[in-house]
């Protein structure tokens, strides 16, 4: 096949860290290119690089057999490259229209800005989505998740692209969502676009990819070609983490107690979710499957005190609690990684250290001034059990991968000392050795005696580590199996409220 683009030599280094060495990447006209690897293999580093966010220190990069200079974003659209990231890129406020054309609007003969004709070319742009009749005078902050997507990808080939980047395209996106996005990759493949594909998600690789890159630390591993889509993935796992990983779903050896650390009663909130009861016993691991929007995460954080419930009863311990704040909810030992952690879980302008320290500021102060030696000590005893990598307290947390950032929250939490963590998505947008991590980790704190509540969209995961699943749909729980009953079918079926 003809090469469109070729990344030849890549090199890019940040303080204290390689994050690329000496990469080489093809991507063929017309192919669906995967790349993969583990959180800081340098995946979106050499994205970047293609899409002019960040110069390389060597290497060059050609298109087209021709030598391209890509300094800046502006210059990567010039050379007919769109890049998607994984946090969007649209002006919330504005409507879809105006996103489309934002830099280059339509002027009409008076100077006066011809909507009329944006209206009309963002609707042709979106028609070749597969979406026709779509009411691009929508403002994106009111189309759902998979909607803003879709517009993402318009706005990239109204540029007239040859090459699109999809970073983690479906990361929050349900597997319906995810269907239909895949439709439109083909449909655009079929055109004779080029796409360079970028997930976690291993078994959507094989489905979806020609050919497969796997990098590891920074360096190129293999390009795999994907005939007919059969390659293993447990050769894929293997590649990107240097090993087999034997287990993926660590077996759990702590034994459920018989005390009840949280019990919740009747708890509801109008229109979002209602008479909610169920219980939490001490090294129990229960989680929480159901579509997106089901109410899951709003029960999480009606528990921790960020949504007031209008009825019910939560007792911790046995005992009633008011938790009318997170504040509150941390005195009584209750902790939540929430599923947004850079928006809510982590303050990404601080360090590593300082976010650890966050919710712990009594344990490190004495008379409100924090005691730098005991900040020092708190951190680096959760780093060095998390393995938080790399080892640097004071780096920004901002420039830690999704996966070493997951574990800042999570070491936030466990500094705590919690008697009930809940966790929402824990696993999302990180790779499968951070996985099997955070996995081992979930196990070591029910052996401690804790509670553990974990909601995902990821029903095999909840399968693999849970002692009991519990479904939500529609604001209410539709369904509960203890581990000997866990079946796919029937576990969907509840989320879907539909009736065997």
């Amino acid at each position: 096949m003809e090469c469109l683009l070729k990344m030849d030599g890549i090199c890019k280094s940040f303080p204290g860290v390689q994050a690329l060495d000496n990469v080489d990447f093809q991507l063929n006209r017309g192919e669906v290119h995967a790349l993969i690897g583990e959180n800081g293999a340098g995946k979106s580093t050499l994205m970047k690089i293609l899409g002019g966010v960040y110069l390389p220190d060597k290497g060059f990069i050609e298109i087209n057999g021709n030598r391209a200079h890509i300094t800046c974003p502006a210059e990567s659209i010039k050379n007919k490259i769109g890049v998607i990231y994984q946090e969007f890129n649209l002006v919330q406020t504005l409507n879809v229209y105006e996103n489309l054309y934002l830099g280059k609007e339509l002027k009409n003969k008076f100077g006066q800005l011809d909507r009329k004709s944006m209206m009309a070319n963002a609707k042709v742009t979106m028609e070749k989505l597969g979406i026709p009749d779509f009411d691009c005078t929508k403002k994106i902050k009111t189309l759902s998740v998979a909607m803003q997507q879709l517009v993402e990808i318009g706005k990239a080939i109204f540029n007239e692209i040859d090459i699109l980047v999809m970073d983690e395209p479906t990361s929050v996106l349900t597997d319906n969502e995810s269907g239909r996005l895949f439709e439109v990759m083909k449909n655009l493949k079929q055109k004779g676009l080029s796409i360079i594909y970028i997930s976690h998600r291993l078994e959507e690789v094989i489905e979806l990819c020609d050919r497969i890159t796997v990098l590891r630390d920074g360096r190129y591993i293999e390009t795999v070609e994907n005939k007919e889509h059969h390659v293993a993935k447990d050769y894929l796992v293997n590649k990107m983490v240097g090993r087999d990983l034997v287990d993926y779903f660590p077996k759990k050896t702590a034994d459920i107690q018989d005390e009840t650390v949280l019990d919740v009663k009747g708890l509801g909130k109008a229109g979002i979710y209602k008479d909610i009861s169920f219980g939490l016993k001490k090294g129990e691991i229960l989680g929480f499957s159901g579509l997106v929007g089901a109410g899951r995460s709003e029960i999480m954080k009606s528990i921790f005190g960020v949504i007031t419930s209008d009825e019910g009863e939560v007792l911790v311990d046995g005992k009633k609690q008011d938790i009318t704040s997170p504040r509150k909810a941390k005195q009584i030992g209750v902790a939540f990684a929430p599923e947004d952690r850079k928006n809510e879980g982590l303050v990404l302008g601080m360090s590593l250290s300082d976010n650890i320290c966050l919710a712990n500021l009594k344990k490190i102060a004495v008379y409100s001034h924090i005691k730098r030696k005991a900040k020092q000590r708190l951190s680096k005893k959760y780093i060095d059990e998390l393995k938080i990598s790399p080892n640097d307290p004071e780096r920004r947390i901002v420039n830690f991968s999704g996966g070493n950032q997951q574990k800042g929250v999570i070491a936030k939490w466990l500094a705590s000392s919690p008697k009930v963590m809940i966790l929402d998505e824990p696993t999302r947008g990180i790779d499968i050795g951070a996985k099997v991590e955070i996995y081992n980790l979930i196990n070591s704190l029910a052996e401690k005696g804790v509670g553990i509540i974990v909601v995902s969209s990821e029903l095999p995961e909840l399968i693999g580590i849970c002692d009991r699943i519990l479904v939500v749909s529609n604001g209410s729980i539709t369904g509960e199996f203890a581990r000997q009953e866990f079946n796919q079918d029937t576990i969907m079926t509840a989320a879907t409220h539909l009736k065997a």
